[in-house]
């Protein structure tokens, strides 16, 4: 008699900094009620995680590290590092004490205030001429530091931020490809789920697109994520050691991307959802949210996911989505720092978060246009309408909504949440109790992992938010909107 054994489904939340997954185990092949627990990752003090750094290292030996690296090991890079000269300061003038000497040593007979305002001017120049060619070569010497900087990075042998280059425009001037690097990193991944799971077990994993750009990048999604079981299960033959123990070079020669093969999708289990899609799924099946017109904004690393939506018997109706190229990357480079270097919070500068914030206000302000756009063919009045609108929901998730500063309205949808684990309390998750300090930054991977099938990904039509009766009126000509309706 067969073994009636469980159906395992991984929800890969591949991010720009660090990687979530959620495990969803249903037994009786797939009969049973869900099981949910979020996988653990231990770092280089022996502390278990709940993500792995999307990090990979180049090591003194050739062979490369992944997740949690030991800086010292780092390659040395071709580049050293800079050093910033320090151009020194311009010495202030006496003009009381340098007129005196001046006129001490030059003066002929009696001097006038008219010499000496002479000599103030001539004094004032001269410092005038220091404090721009001191101006000038700081100028230079942080130029040519900042640029050799660049080199210095560009050169290092620790890599970061592939994902977002790879899927979301992310400039990379690196020397390895970042295909290549996400194919490399999600092998590692599959080595570490094949050793708990064996073969058996399908991934749902999220991209940050909007709906023109998913079926591009759905494709690309699945090129990667299937070359990465080619190198773990072809070339090295199901063995991470053989995997760690590759050296660069070689593991270069030996990673292809193979081109799109749907029936490859499927024999893998492969389906690749909009973050935006995935992190909003896992909110609406127990009706925490109710049914009207609501945002979520899924702040990133790399990227802002932002989707429009209503509730319908428990399940999201999406009507647009957008993926921001802009998360807490561009806030810190905007601020003059490195996100994976500095402490956030304090570095952030005020001005980089009103920027990114307008950036989300004008994705709401965009909503409301084309809502309003649609009232032309409808007979709901454009005041009842802004009325059912006003303080709208917008729900946060993802890490970066841990800070409230970028947590704020975006235009109507004033009525500003945060995923929490209420969301959550009707599920059978592991260890429920632990992750609440987490939840906004596991919402994606839990999303992705209660989704179903990628071909389920499709958008309502903005026409359906003002529906009409059998004679073509709208239902709502002879009464007030409900905020929890539309």
């Amino acid at each position: 008699m067969d073994e009636i054994r469980d159906i395992i489904k991984i929800g890969l939340d591949f991010g720009t900094h660090q990687t979530k997954i959620c495990i969803q185990r249903t037994p009786d092949e797939g009969h049973g009620i869900p099981e949910y627990e979020f996988m653990t990752f231990v770092d280089k003090d022996g502390i278990e995680q709940y993500s792995l750094p999307s990090v990979i290292q180049i090591n003194q030996d050739d062979r490369l590290s992944y997740g949690f690296v030991v800086p010292i090991q780092e390659k040395q890079n071709s580049v050293p590092l800079p050093i910033m000269k320090i151009v020194p300061e311009v010495d202030k003038i006496d003009k009381e004490l340098e007129t005196k000497q001046l006129l001490d040593k030059y003066a002929v007979g009696e001097t006038s205030q008219e010499d000496v305002n002479a000599i103030h001017y001539l004094l004032d120049r001269k410092l005038e001429i220091l404090e721009t060619k001191h101006e000038k070569l700081a100028s230079a010497e942080k130029a040519r530091y900042e640029s050799a900087l660049e080199d210095y990075k560009r050169n290092r042998n620790l890599f970061r931020y592939f994902k977002q280059a790879t899927f979301a425009g992310y400039e990379w001037n690196r020397p390895i490809a970042s295909d290549t690097l996400c194919i490399w990193y999600l092998t590692y991944i599959i080595f570490i789920l094949e050793k708990r799971f064996g073969t058996g077990f399908d991934i749902n994993m999220g991209v940050p697109t909007d709906e023109r750009q998913y079926e591009m990048l759905k494709i690309h999604a699945v090129r990667i994520l299937r070359s990465a079981f080619y190198l773990a299960e072809d070339v090295f033959e199901g063995s991470v050691e053989k995997f760690l123990s590759a050296k660069y070079q070689d593991l270069l020669d030996q990673t292809i991307l193979l081109p799109y093969n749907e029936a490859d999708k499927e024999e893998f289990g492969l389906n690749i959802f909009p973050e935006a899609y995935a992190s909003l799924v896992g909110m609406t099946s127990r009706g925490k949210i109710s049914d009207g017109m609501s945002l979520n904004v899924d702040i990133g690393g790399g990227t802002t996911d932002i989707s429009f939506f209503t509730v319908n018997d428990k399940k999201p109706m999406i009507y647009r989505y957008w993926s921001i190229p802009y998360g807490l990357n561009y806030i810190a480079e905007s601020s003059g720092f490195d996100y994976a270097d500095g402490d956030f919070s304090p570095l952030a500068e005020s001005e980089a978060v009103e920027t990114y914030n307008r950036m989300k206000l004008e994705v709401g302000q965009k909503i409301e246009r084309e809502l309003l756009e649609m009232l032309k063919t409808s007979s709901v009045s454009k005041g009842q309408f802004l009325a059912a609108l006003h303080d709208r929901v917008v729900i946060y998730n993802g890490g970066g909504s841990n800070y409230e500063f970028l947590s704020v309205p975006v235009s109507h949808f004033s009525d500003v949440k945060s995923h929490d684990v209420k969301f959550w309390e009707e599920e059978n998750i592991k260890d429920i109790k632990d992750i609440k300090r987490v939840v906004m930054l596991l919402a994606t991977s839990y999303g992705l992992a209660v989704s179903n099938s990628d071909a389920e990904v499709e958008l309502c039509d903005f026409e359906s938010l003002f529906p009409k009766d059998d004679d073509g009126e709208s239902k709502y000509e002879r009464r007030e909107i409900d905020k929890d309706v539309c």
